[in-house]
């Protein structure tokens, strides 16, 4: 992290700090408080399945209890708390008929198994509407996409001046389509929210609660979102889905479903570093053995969760391997495609070569990391997944594959 961004973000959570908490002297206004003021600025007050409010409860007490949060923190989470408070009325008050789900293609795996890279690449065949991050973060309002797409494109500038290597580790942009972790988080119940701070008690909740309602609630904005692209297949991606595949399954039979994977131990680390570049824009001096035993705990539930599914589950899955799409994107490109039922022809091929000279125009990259002083041995790493290695072992091996 360079001295100018240490610089700037103390600069900002100088002048941030005045206005950092309410008047009772805790961080963050009371549950109760913030669905009144989204009401208001909606006029809406049909909140659907009340599982949320749990969601919405623990998130907020685990904010109060996390040491280290920053103004800028503050301002941060109260922010994505109070959007998805807006979109939660915006979806469930949604009064078009519901529109069938055109066969979405859903991608999950661990985090940093090449989900990104391959999610990016489909996207580029026009059979598909893979939403882009600005739809993602204010999908159901009114603002016309350029209001959206400029508000989106404000906020990336804004943190990748505080975060200036966020961009070697996971580039995004208002148009780049993102992670729909970003509709799960209407639900209270998504990464969104542990992978910027170390929220252990929110983490706990979210493992231990019922996921049907939250998928249910997922599957009804996947067809708001289907009703305003009726010509295109939806395609999706988050490593959230890896140990829900199962509930995923049940509540969205149409989806096709893609897992990448990579060798767990390369994954643990990378994740690890990235997590550690996404704390520190809310946290002051995020703790490196917290966050990896907050990755240990993720990895271990959701690898746990994905190998029971695939034991019982007869459903069909399309596996990639992260290494294959490293030494030959294009060629796992046409399988995947040709498993999907979509024919691969000299245009999908240009498309392909186009994008792959958009991103060598943005010079040499790769997410540099290590895999030391995170307080677990790599030998201990590759041991507590020795399972999931042992389950898939022509998929998940090493990859020095970064987007």
């Amino acid at each position: 992290m360079s001295l100018m961004s240490t610089t700037l973000r103390s600069i900002v959570n100088r002048s941030l700090a005045p206005f950092g908490s309410p008047a009772s002297g805790r961080r963050f206004r009371a549950g109760d408080d913030l669905l009144a003021a989204a009401e208001r600025r909606t006029g809406l007050n049909d909140w659907g399945d009340p599982t949320f409010h749990d969601g919405l409860h623990a998130l907020l007490k685990a904010l109060e209890e996390l040491p280290g949060l920053t103004p800028l923190g503050v301002t941060t989470f109260g922010n994505m708390i109070r959007q998805a408070l807006v979109n939660r009325l915006l979806f469930v008050g949604d009064s078009s008929p519901r529109s069938e789900l055109n066969s979405p293609v859903i991608i999950t795996g661990l985090p940093r198994s090449g989900t990104t890279a391959l999610h990016r690449l489909l996207a580029l065949d026009p059979v598909f509407h893979a939403p882009p991050l600005w739809e993602l973060l204010d999908p159901f309002s009114s603002p016309t996409p350029d209001l959206r797409r400029w508000r989106t494109s404000a906020q990336i500038g804004f943190k990748n001046r505080l975060l200036p290597d966020l961009d070697q580790k996971h580039f995004t942009r208002a148009d780049t389509p993102e992670e729909c972790t970003l509709l799960l988080a209407n639900s209270f119940a998504s990464p969104l929210f542990w992978d910027l701070a170390p929220l252990e008690g929110y983490l706990e909740w979210v493992q231990a609660a019922d996921q049907r309602p939250i998928y249910e609630d997922y599957r009804r904005q996947l067809e708001v979102l289907q009703a305003r692209h009726r010509d295109r297949r939806l395609l999706l991606k988050a490593p959230a889905h890896l140990g829900n595949l199962a509930v995923l399954n049940e509540v969205v039979p149409e989806a096709l479903l893609i897992q990448t994977h990579r060798d767990p131990t390369a994954a643990f680390f990378s994740h690890c570093s990235l997590r550690e570049t996404l704390s520190s824009f809310v946290v002051d001096h995020p703790e490196r053995e917290t966050i990896a035993a907050q990755v240990r705990r993720v990895f271990e539930h959701d690898l746990c969760a994905n190998l029971k599914f695939h034991e019982a589950n007869s459903a069909e899955v399309i596996h990639v391997a992260c290494s294959a799409l490293s030494r030959g994107p294009i060629e796992v490109l046409r399988e995947v495609l040709g498993r999907i039922g979509i024919d691969w022809n000299e245009e999908a091929a240009d498309r392909v070569a186009d994008f792959q000279r958009v991103q060598s125009r943005r010079g040499p990259r790769g997410h540099r990391y290590s895999r030391e002083g995170w307080g677990f041995p790599e030998n201990r790493v590759a041991e507590l997944f020795g399972d999931y290695r042992s389950a898939f072992p022509e998929f998940a091996g090493e990859s020095r594959f970064s987007l």
